[in-house]
């Protein structure tokens, strides 16, 4: 049997593990009252996520510049409390592993496409072992965008030559994983994982989600099987 999807990619934070970083405390310590968490979101990623950083201070100096901070010494502290403790944290949710390893077996290519800081995803990768379950990574960092720019979802067809019809993008950001697969001609799917999403974007994904026990009945109904 012929399938139409011939390659899953998979965002990385809430869709594969839980985020490390909480957000809605940071907004409160930088005073940004005019901000929506989602702004505050995509200055952070803005900032920290399109290149590479060689130490935590160097990130932080970045981060701040971005939200135009001179000393916040509560933010600092925050921020620095979650990149020390961070590793303790980092373990798939349970319906994670055993679908991908389902997925590699049935012979799909599996492609990791993440906004992420280089050091957080040194940590990830560590604790994790990613290459055990992804054939290719398209990572923010060394993309030089962020999702939902086209250039992550370009590096998915650069990596795995295939159509942008051929895939099927799974995220829990419609922001910045549904309204990006869907401007690259993608297939989409939306996890919707319980008190796990900060992003309430406008659009609606092709489907939906919650928990990947989900993705067979998903793909049967992209490749056509009954």
């Amino acid at each position: 049997m012929i399938f139409l999807i011939k390659v899953i990619a998979f965002d990385l934070w809430n869709t594969l593990i839980g985020s490390t970083m909480d957000f809605p405390y940071l907004i409160s310590l930088s005073k940004k009252d005019d901000w929506s968490l989602g702004e505050y979101i995509a200055k952070y990623e803005n900032a920290l996520h399109k290149k590479s950083f060689s130490s935590f201070q160097e990130l932080k100096n970045a981060f701040f510049k971005e939200l135009k901070e001179t000393e916040n010494e509560l933010l600092e502290k925050a921020l620095y409390d979650i990149y020390s403790s961070r590793v303790d944290k980092i373990v798939f949710f349970p319906d994670v592993e055993d679908n991908l390893l389902k997925l590699k077996k049935q012979g799909y290519p599996l492609v990791l496409v993440s906004n992420v800081e280089n050091l957080a995803f040194d940590d990830v990768n560590k604790v994790l072992d990613l290459n055990k379950y992804f054939d290719y990574f398209c990572l923010s960092f060394e993309v030089g965008a962020i999702k939902p720019d086209k250039k992550m979802f370009d590096c998915i067809l650069k990596k795995t030559r295939v159509l942008p019809s051929e895939v099927l993008m799974v995220g829990d950001s419609l922001r910045s994983d549904i309204i990006g697969a869907k401007k690259a001609k993608m297939h989409n799917c939306w996890i919707n994982r319980p008190n796990k999403s900060y992003d309430l974007a406008k659009v609606v994904p092709e489907f939906e989600i919650k928990s990947f026990n989900e993705l067979p009945k998903v793909l049967n109904k992209l490749n056509g099987v009954k």
